[in-house]
Parts: structure tokens; sequence; C-alpha cells
């Protein structure tokens, strides 16, 4: 029987779609709010580390003595933590995607730069247009994509945002960040790589890393928010990942 799953988003929540439960048996799978983000608005501090603490209290109060984490984008740092420091708690982790260095993190190095009023001016145009948003993301913008789009664009204040992305720079220009991910190798836990067919290129895993991942799965056609172009195929994937583990 496949273990409890949970879903760690990203900068953005991404990974909310009520969909994603067709995939995973009742009550073995955990989507939280990170702190600052959804139910927690006002949570602080909003940081990788809070991350990872909150996500094991979730698993905690669930029932959960130990899951499958699959981190996306920014959401694989907080696996990664969660996995370095609660090693007994991991049974995997599922890298979609996720932020190994500054290279991948370009996005929040710039969200982090910016001005408090520029960062929610940018935001708030996000989500005054989620069509264009996703046309920018080379996503054609259906009804079903714009609805995903603006929930996830809505799930968060732009303060959160820019916490996280600070966290994010910070945690990804130490050199601590990869050794803590050599560790998690080390220990033998299964470390599965998924990207997007139009993004992989563009994401930044270093040698040691994909040498020793349990395996890479390139989801076709679609960029890095596969899970907005393609929900179907995206958790049809993550399911088969973690399938009798």
């Amino acid at each position: 029987m496949t273990g409890p799953v949970v879903l760690v988003h990203g900068l953005f929540q991404m990974l909310g779609d009520p969909g994603a439960k067709d995939y995973f048996p009742t009550g073995r799978l955990l989507i939280p709010d990170l702190p600052g983000y959804g139910r927690h608005p006002g949570a602080s501090p909003v940081s990788l580390s809070a991350a990872a603490g909150h996500v094991r209290t979730e698993m905690i109060a669930a029932g959960f003595d130990s899951a499958h984490l699959v981190g996306h984008s920014v959401g694989e740092a907080v696996a990664v933590l969660l996995a370095h420091r609660y090693p007994e708690m991991v049974r995997s982790v599922v890298d979609v995607e996720g932020n190994f260095t500054l290279k991948d993190a370009f996005w929040s190095r710039s969200i982090a730069e910016m001005g408090a009023a520029e960062a929610e001016a940018l935001l708030e145009s996000f989500r005054a247009d989620p069509a264009a948003w996703l046309s920018r993301n080379g996503i054609e913008p259906t009804p079903e994509r714009i609805a995903m789009a603006s929930r996830g664009l809505s799930a968060q204040p732009a303060g959160t945002v820019q916490a996280m992305a600070r966290s994010v720079v910070e945690a990804t220009e130490s050199p601590v960040y990869l050794d803590n991910v050599r560790q998690i190798l080390d220990r033998g836990t299964p470390f599965h790589l998924v990207a997007g067919e139009r993004s992989r290129d563009c994401w930044d895993v270093p040698g040691f890393v994909a040498a020793r991942a349990a395996s890479m799965t390139i989801q076709p056609g679609v960029g890095h928010l596969m899970m907005l172009e393609n929900a179907a195929e995206f958790f049809g994937i993550i399911a088969g990942l973690v399938s009798g583990i």
C-alpha cells in the first residue's frame, strides 16, 4: 500500500487543486498551507525553516508517522529541510523542479529585492488578469486553468511571497543547502526528480544529484507549472513514483 503523501507548494499555492485527491487513497494525502498562506495568512515567521516545522506538525496531527514529500519549486527546499532534520519521517522526496541553486531561484531573487509596494503591485497585476499571467508562462489560458491560477495567486499576500523569496535566496546561496541534499542521498532516502519538458533545460540540477537520483521523469509538453497545464498527468506521475513504497 502506498504510504501517505504530502504535497508541499511553492512560492504560490499551486498544488492545492482538489483533483489531487483522486489519485491517492482517502486519508493518505496532506496538502498543507505553509505559514503565511491560505488558512495561515498572519503566521510569523515566514521562512523555509518555519515551513518545514509546520509541515512536520501537520503530518503529526494527520497521524502520519512518515510520508512521501512532494515539493514543487520552493516547496522542494522545504522538503529538503524536513528530510534532513527528521529523516525518520520521510519515505521519499519527489523534487518537482525544486530550487537547488541561485540559478533556480532567479525569480525569487527578483522578488526579494523589490520594495514592498512594488511586490504588492506585481502580485495584484497577476491577480487582476490570471489569463495574461498564464500566457506569459507559456500556458494556454483555458477556463479551468484560469480558475486554478486565480486560486493559487490569491492564496497569499505579497509580504508572504517576499519573505519566502528572501528565505530561498538565503538558503540556496549557502553551500550548506547542497550539503543537506547530499546527506539525504547518503542516508539512502529515495530522491526522485520530476521536470516539465519545456523547462527541464533551465533546471540547475547538480551533477551529484542527477547521478544519484532514484529516477528522473520528464512530463511531456509542459513547463514549470505542469500541475496547471496537465494536472491529471502530473498527479498520475507522482502516484506512480510513490506507489508501493
